[in-house]
């Protein structure tokens, strides 16, 4: 299961996201007590373990929903958005002002869009080598709390995207959503649900 870190400081005061870290707004706090009481009604007596990235606005998130679940929280670096270098910490108008010019319209997986930030490519890298390492050491029911873009390409990981494929597609979700990741019967990856926020 994926949850989508709730309402952050940085989506109402014009900061960049990234790894800029902000903690939640109090609509932010009200999101994650909503998700923690949905998932305490429907896993019922389910043994889960939570995963969180290190940012404030993730972890946070995690905490409130790991009370309602008895869980607690294994942060990992590797869970974090992309690395966007420079512009951690700066306003939006800041990083539009300082992003490295793109060679073109086309998604570009060496496009390094701030300085001592990651690329794509380095990006999904990342998060492919966090995940196996975290499906590797916990063979159970899994809640990973992330970030918009890390949560695509978890769900990309998932169903077996190779590089070149990041270009064609986006598995977009909004703050606070509950994404469901599953196996069938015949062993194939599913994306069961994306985006779901229904119960905010």
């Amino acid at each position: 299961m994926l949850l989508q870190h709730c309402q952050s400081e940085h989506h109402i005061n014009n900061m960049s996201g990234g790894w800029t870290d902000t903690p939640l707004t109090e609509l932010g706090k009200n999101q994650a007590e909503r998700i923690g009481l949905k998932l305490k009604r429907e896993l019922g007596e389910e043994s889960y373990t939570i995963y969180s990235s290190d940012l404030m606005r993730a972890r946070q998130t995690a905490d409130i929903v790991g009370n309602y679940l008895n869980l607690t929280v294994i942060e990992d670096v590797n869970l974090r958005e992309i690395n966007t270098g420079i512009a951690a910490g700066k306003t939006k108008d800041w990083a539009r002002e300082h992003r490295n010019p793109k060679p073109s319209n086309e998604f570009d997986l060496d496009y390094q869009e701030f300085k001592d930030g990651e690329t794509w490519r380095q990006f999904y890298i990342r998060v492919c080598e966090g995940m196996k390492r975290i499906c590797d050491l916990d063979k159970g029911n899994l809640i990973v709390v992330t970030h918009g873009c890390t949560l695509s390409y978890i769900i990309a990981w998932w169903m077996n995207f190779e590089l070149h494929m990041l270009g064609k597609a986006f598995f977009s979700a909004k703050p606070g959503s509950i994404s469901v990741l599953q196996q069938n019967n015949y062993k194939q990856n599913v994306l069961l649900l994306l985006n779901d926020r229904s119960h905010l």
